[in-house]
């Protein structure tokens, strides 16, 4: 399909971010764009600001002006506008394919794929090409720091897109670089196997290799090196930490200004590069954009600068204040992977006796999960959890945030704690916190919340928290 100006295109939950970031470049790049929403949002009020009809609510009348659809696999086929867009015979796109489409405009097409780390790796590689003079078009999955968006259109031949390989829909992008952080299980409810999962990512892969780009894969990760052995050794570019590869780094140290380490570029030093990023995992981010804008040419010094000059992105380990000494960052970990690394960053990091208050994200990634959850929490002192967030999923019976705490609590984690009612944290957790507490909502819900309400009951009491040693783990 050719996208044309003269055509109207339509998305069905314009407000999400991964749909609104889409609509945003297309209106950027002149198209006409008019999409439709339960509530109105930032998303929303942007969007408006950038041209595009806005509607509130779903209806087959929206789609009186439109000639194109768009839609993500959480809208069901009997909504209103799909239906009516089946019924008219009206193209409908998947997200990815518009997205897809879009980046086929480009020459230089960056897709970041992989479990974990896709947002940070993504806006890393943007602000690399940023700072060698390469403004390209970027679309990640949240808001960058530096640029208060998630999606802007560019001034050269680049585009860096966070693929979403939750449902395989990334397969409909045709990327000429293709960055690999890791791969685990993970969206099993769409996969249903392990050989499912690396058949999608063999052929995400082979389809890199035949358009003649290459690949930067993270040699410590086993998974992604059994798929990548089967590629021309020339188009894997590797990089890591454990394991001998071209891009390495070596002597880690953490601070609570952030994360250093030497470079070696085929077995030389290179010099220091500074990450005002904590933890090991935001390391192997660096390394994964260190080696695309090697591979692209740019300069050892316009790397550390650029890097250096990474602030991160919107939940993604972000402060949301500091009262009395305590300090309350969120983040989007749920899977136990990022959950532990995240941890563990702020505890080497830090320093200080580090809280956690997670919610769970889906029935179905609870369970699959629910032997691992566990243990992902020992770099912290306290832990709170509270109820699943379905994500539109039905509940499943005996899967809940309550099994998760009495299976650490079987484990020996004494201060975990289960708070069915998320608006019931601050009051349960604002009395056990010390002064240079470090306090961590988690998850891909809507804990952000509890976050910002712990803060604004701190501002709000006028006494100290209470030195409390029995809490201590």
């Amino acid at each position: 399909m050719q996208l044309s100006k003269n055509k109207r295109i339509h998305f069905v939950g314009i407000g999400g971010s991964g749909m609104s970031a889409v609509a945003r470049i297309l209106l950027e790049m002149g198209y006409k764009v008019s999409g439709s929403d339960l509530k109105e949002s930032i998303s929303t009020i942007r969007l408006k600001d950038y041209g595009a009809t806005i509607y509130y609510g779903h209806s087959e009348s929206n789609l009186r002006l439109a000639d194109v659809l768009v839609v993500s696999t959480a809208i069901s086929h009997d909504n209103p506008e799909y239906a009516d867009a089946v019924k008219e015979k009206m193209p409908i796109l998947h997200r990815a394919q518009m997205l897809g489409l879009l980046m086929n405009e480009f020459s230089h097409k960056v897709s970041v794929c992989g479990t974990h780390g896709k947002t940070t790796t993504s806006s890393m590689v943007t602000r690399v090409l940023e700072f060698a003079g390469v403004k390209p078009t970027f679309l990640v999955g949240a808001d960058l720091n530096d640029y208060g968006s998630n999606a802007v259109l560019g001034k050269t031949d680049y585009f860096v897109a966070e693929s979403d390989e939750s449902d395989g829909s990334f397969l409909h992008l045709a990327p000429s670089i293709g960055v690999f952080t890791n791969l685990e299980p993970e969206h099993m409810d769409y996969y249903k196997t392990w050989e499912n999962v690396v058949d999608h990512f063999t052929q995400f892969m082979s389809g890199i290799v035949d358009r003649n780009g290459y690949m930067v894969v993270n040699a410590d990760d086993d998974a992604l090196c059994t798929i990548a052995a089967a590629f021309p050794f020339d188009r894997v570019k590797r990089f890591g930490i454990q394991t001998l590869a071209p891009v390495m780094a070596v002597d880690l140290q953490f601070s609570p200004e952030g994360t250093h380490f030497s470079l070696q570029v085929n077995g030389e030093s290179v010099g220091e590069v500074y990450l005002q990023v904590h933890g090991v995992h935001n390391v192997y981010n660096a390394l994964a954009a260190i080696s695309v804008a090697l591979s692209e040419g740019i300069s050892i010094d316009t790397i550390k600068k650029s890097l250096f000059n990474f602030t991160g992105t919107k939940r993604r380990y972000q402060l949301v204040g500091e009262v009395n000494g305590i300090s309350v960052y969120d983040d989007y970990g749920h899977h136990p992977t990022e959950i532990r690394v995240t941890l563990d960053g702020a505890k080497r990091s830090l320093n200080r006796r580090i809280i956690c208050i997670f919610q769970p994200h889906r029935y179905t990634r609870t369970r699959d999960l629910l032997e691992v959850f566990p243990t992902a929490f020992d770099a912290a002192s306290i832990v709170v959890i509270t109820e699943v967030y379905s994500a539109n999923e039905q509940k499943i019976k005996g899967i809940s945030g309550k099994v998760i705490v009495e299976k650490m609590r079987a484990n020996g984690f004494e201060n975990a704690y289960f708070v069915a009612n998320k608006s019931m944290i601050a009051a349960k957790l604002i009395p056990m916190l010390n002064s240079n507490d470090v306090v961590i909502t988690m998850g891909a819900g809507d804990i952000s919340t509890v976050g910002k309400e712990i803060v604004a009951q701190l501002k709000s009491s006028q006494s100290d928290p209470v030195e409390r040693e029995n809490h201590s783990h």
